[in-house]
């Protein structure tokens, strides 16, 4: 049985055979079935020396089945060298020639003594040079020059098992140390190196920089201390995409691998100029989730930071265009996956949305919430503000932390359309478990301008006021609920909300979803607001089951209808008969008498009008206050003249029904012959 033999004893005996050579037989052959030691390891080792006699030098020629570097990762198969052996005057053995292996070719010179050991590996323009010296035995040195991430592949892999390391070239220096415990020191320099893991949890691409790394295998959890100084390339972790600038970004972070599996990190650093400082400690449990944080963050440039940090939060939620500047500095305490501490400030902060849902302007103050105790009372004020164009003015709202809430300590009213807005209580809660951010608030509408708020969503020039109340609005899961409903005055009637749900609110395709109910709505001026023609009398209604996605509807069953128990006059123009029958689609005027003698009166008495739509699969389908044959009937006029109004077209595409409203609303005043 053969045993394997010592690199180190191989190596001397080697020195030994080729300081004999010159004196001896031409040629030398000899046969091991493995050579090891800490650093390398050869199996059915082949050598042979042709050494001509009184010659100089000879040549040499070395065959491995397989050759292991450990320390450097790499497995090599079917390995041959060969080179002209030469002995100098200082004692050094030299070797120089091609290798081949079964991963490729190159270029290998060796220089070999009893008390050292350099050897330089070359191929296709990169060089890696080896160094070991008898007086650091277990110290084993490698210098790289433009030397591909694919050659240190396995090395990486005994450093970080689950980083998967793709494209790119080193430069720099390897210190191996294998006494016992694998140690390992770098100072490489990274030229577009990629990088991910399995999981997707970690990705990057294009990677420049300097890597400094000290890795220590000793002790029952190997540490890791690197220290990286970028200077291009991008990255995602999780959600956060970081494409880095050419200017230098320094990144510190040591690793130990977990008691239970993750990792635990004792300390992070992360400095780009005024752009990004952050350091502080965290824990990932063995999913990569995680688990402790402790983090100290200060972002002075956010219109940088925007872009380079913060597009990877924004983009998802529906703000990938958002426009930011000011400052924001926060520190944040996590134990166990659940919130402990949060701390906020802002200063002069803007964020504009070019999509017109919201601005704010000079917005600043200080948060502090905590999950148990109380905390330091805080506030936030703004200079102006806007949601959906509508505007806000100058508001300050202090705030106080309680029971794991960030609560308003007080009412506070916000200037809004010529009458406020009252904030009447606002709750704030962080992610805990499986739910995540969660909102409260109650608001009371009080005499805000329909004028106003009509020209600034491009409606007809209603007039009026709206007041209301939100007893209780819910935002969570990324999903709006309204308790309680709102209620509003408008043309000396009333239109209440229930059963109102948004989802995704300022993300990509919001939905809206709620109950309408409509009463007493004085029919004169909202339909001069509309212009369309005029109706005296009172309207009642209702948009059961309405649903809107992107701000168009996609379903409701909605019946609107004049007030059976309205008493005062009701006349209805021609105008206004003609526009019900553009929407009715093909109605037409029936009466007693010929359309021609229609021309000398200018409205009409009407007993009942109604109009009903159920919308499904993007088609209405329609009804009045009555069937008429195959029809259904619109206005029941009364009266001499007497009109009627029917629809003849049950099934109405909706894009056609909105065409018609908005002829029936643009339109001149009709002729009737």
């Amino acid at each position: 049985m053969r045993r394997p033999v010592r690199l180190g004893k191989f190596l001397c005996g080697a020195w030994l055979l080729l300081a004999l050579v010159p004196a001896a037989a031409n040629e030398l052959q000899l046969r091991i079935g493995a050579v090891h030691n800490d650093a390398a390891r050869l199996e059915q080792v082949r050598v042979s020396l042709d050494w001509p006699a009184g010659a100089a030098s000879g040549e040499l020629t070395l065959q491995a089945a397989r050759l292991q570097v450990p320390a450097m990762g790499q497995d090599l198969r079917s390995l041959r060298w060969r080179c002209p052996l030469s002995l100098a005057d200082d004692g050094q053995w030299r070797c120089e020639g091609p290798v081949d292996s079964a991963g490729g070719a190159g270029a290998l010179a060796v220089s070999l003594s009893p008390a050292q050991i350099d050897a330089m590996l070359s191929a296709r323009g990169s060089q890696l040079d080896y160094a070991w010296r008898a007086g650091a035995p277990d110290r084993h040195q490698v210098d790289l020059k433009a030397v591909p991430v694919a050659w240190l592949k396995a090395f990486l892999a005994t450093i970080w098992e689950d980083g998967q390391w793709s494209g790119g070239r080193l430069d720099g220096r390897v210190s191996v140390g294998t006494g016992g415990a694998v140690s390992v020191q770098t100072d490489l320099r990274l030229r577009e190196v990629g990088l991910e893991t399995p999981d997707g949890w970690l990705a990057a691409a294009g990677m420049q920089g300097r890597l400094e790394l000290d890795y220590d295998g000793a002790g029952p959890r190997p540490r890791t201390a690197v220290r990286y100084t970028a200077r291009g390339g991008e990255f995602l972790v999780g959600s956060l995409y970081v494409p880095l600038p050419q200017s230098a970004v320094q990144v510190d972070v040591e690793l130990l691998p977990g008691q239970g599996g993750g990792w635990e990190v004792p300390r992070f650093g992360w400095r780009d100029g005024d752009v990004l400082k952050a350091t502080g400690s965290a824990r990932l449990d063995a999913g990569n989730t995680l688990s402790d944080l402790e983090l100290s963050l200060s972002l002075d440039e956010l219109a940088t930071a925007r872009d380079r940090y913060l597009s990877g939060f924004l983009a998802p939620a529906g703000f990938a265009d958002l426009v930011l500047a000011g400052g924001v500095q926060a520190r944040l305490r996590m134990a166990d996956g659940q919130w402990q501490s949060m701390a906020l400030g802002l200063q002069r902060l803007n964020a504009i949305d070019p999509r017109q849902r919201f601005t704010l302007a000079g917005l600043h103050g200080n948060l502090h919430w905590q999950a148990g105790g109380d905390a330091e009372p805080g506030q936030l004020a703004w200079d102006s503000a806007a949601l959906f164009g509508i505007g806000l003015g100058h508001a300050r709202l202090g705030f106080t932390s309680d029971g794991g809430q960030l609560k308003l300590r007080e009412p506070v009213s916000i200037a809004v359309l010529q009458g406020q807005l009252r904030l009447d209580h606002l709750r704030w809660q962080p992610p805990a478990g499986d739910q995540g951010i969660r909102f409260a608030l109650g608001a009371t509408l009080q005499d805000l301008d329909l004028g106003s708020l009509s020209q600034r969503l491009g409606w007809p020039p209603f007039e009026g006021s709206i007041s209301g109340r939100i007893p209780s609005a819910r935002y969570q899961a990324n999903v709006l609920t309204l308790d309680g409903g709102l209620t509003m005055q408008l043309f000396d009637g009333t239109v209440a909300l229930s059963s109102l749900e948004m989802e995704r609110p300022f993300g990509v395709a919001p939905t809206l979803s709620a109950d309408v109910v409509i009463e007493d709505i004085d029919l004169e001026p909202m339909t001069a607001a509309f212009g369309f023609g005029s109706i005296t009398g009172r309207l009642d209604g209702h948009i059961q089951g309405l649903r809107m996605v992107d701000w168009s509807p996609v379903a409701f069953d909605a019946r609107l209808q004049s007030d059976p128990d309205w008493k005062g006059r009701r006349r209805i123009s021609q105008r206004a008969v003609e526009d019900i029958s553009k929407v009715g689609g093909g109605g037409g005027l029936m009466g007693g008498l010929q359309a021609q003698a229609l021309r000398l009166f200018d409205d009409f008495r009407y007993s009942r009008i109604g109009l009903a739509c159920r919308l499904r699969d993007n088609v209405c389908l329609m009804d009045g206050v009555d069937s008429a044959g195959d029809g259904y009937t619109i206005v029941q006029g009364a009266g001499l003249p007497r009109i009627q109004v029917v629809g003849f077209r049950r099934r109405v595409d909706w894009p056609t029904l909105v065409d018609r409203l908005k002829a029936a609303t643009e339109g001149q005043t009709p002729v009737i012959q």
